[in-house]
């Protein structure tokens, strides 16, 4: 809306004067056309900034209905103190407006589920000062697991570096995100990644082993976890390039387990987000 606003008039001020434009025009006659131009092509190359300059200083308001989804269904938001509560709700109504939504099997994607998606967005950047991830426009949404063709298997989640697309399976997603003890929450894992590359986070950032240790630190992950039962179907095959999610739906669902087991990296992951979540009800550190 911001960049409309400033383009509108330019397309008016420019359909004017290419009307009382006269049949030979010289370059004096041009020269308003051509610097109208440049100007829409100016805001439009910076349309992304402008949005978020004019929505961060007049953010519009959450529906009321989705406040209450979110204590619901989001025990982050609901654990924020009044202040904090109302800096999410700001940041999730400014990041529903910044992005797209794709649903893969749905005849129309519900708006609750739209917002519930973009939350760990808002979670993730909480502590930081820009948060809208520009790098990643569009959120495509299937039902449930869906098959990948890269890999050749089905994923309930992945990230698409090359076109800025975040994938997610909608019925896992609430399942984790609701019951994160029993469950695993793959919106943190999947925009802590989208992050990671937004931010060029580095694994020497927040791992402090050499390679060989990663299988040991696996099995500190299950247990800090409490699934050192599931370790086999959940830890042994997890990617490398996903440490970063892994670390990160870890950092904010078992925070206690995770500083006393990991301190290192727990410090260096408060450190990038600028977040202590052992201090629920305000959780930025600065």
């Amino acid at each position: 809306m911001p960049t409309f606003l400033l383009i509108f008039p330019a397309i008016l001020a420019a359909v004017l004067v290419w009307w009382f434009m006269p049949d030979s025009p010289d370059m004096m006659d041009i020269a308003p056309l051509v610097a109208l131009g440049v100007y829409g092509a100016v805001v439009y190359t910076f349309s992304h900034q402008i949005n978020f300059w004019w929505y961060k200083r007049f953010p519009p308001a959450l529906p009321k209905m989705m406040k209450r989804v979110l204590l619901d269904f989001y025990p982050y938001y609901g654990k924020l103190n009044t202040a904090e509560r109302q800096r999410f709700e700001q940041r999730l109504a400014v990041m529903k407006i910044d992005k797209d939504f794709l649903p893969q099997e749905f005849p129309q994607m519900p708006d609750d589920v739209r917002h519930l998606m973009l939350a760990p967005a808002v979670q993730v950047t909480f502590g930081l000062e820009e948060y809208l991830l520009p790098h990643w426009g569009v959120f495509a949404v299937y039902r449930q697991a869906f098959h990948s063709p890269q890999l050749q298997e089905f994923h309930t989640g992945e990230v698409h570096y090359e076109d800025g697309v975040i994938l997610l399976a909608a019925d896992p997603f609430v399942a984790g995100m609701k019951n994160p003890k029993s469950g695993y929450d793959i919106g943190l894992h999947y925009l802590a990644l989208a992050l990671q590359f937004e931010n060029k986070i580095q694994r020497e950032d927040f791992l402090f082993f050499e390679n060989e240790k990663r299988e040991q630190f696996l099995h500190t992950m299950s247990r800090i976890r409490r699934r050192t039962h599931r370790y086999e179907s959940d830890y042994a095959n997890a990617p490398e390039a996903e440490d970063f999610g892994l670390c990160v739906e870890h950092f904010f669902h078992a925070s206690h387990e995770f500083e006393e087991q990991l301190p290192d990296t727990f410090n260096a992951l408060k450190k990038l987000l600028n977040q202590d979540p052992l201090n629920e009800a305000n959780p930025v550190m600065a």
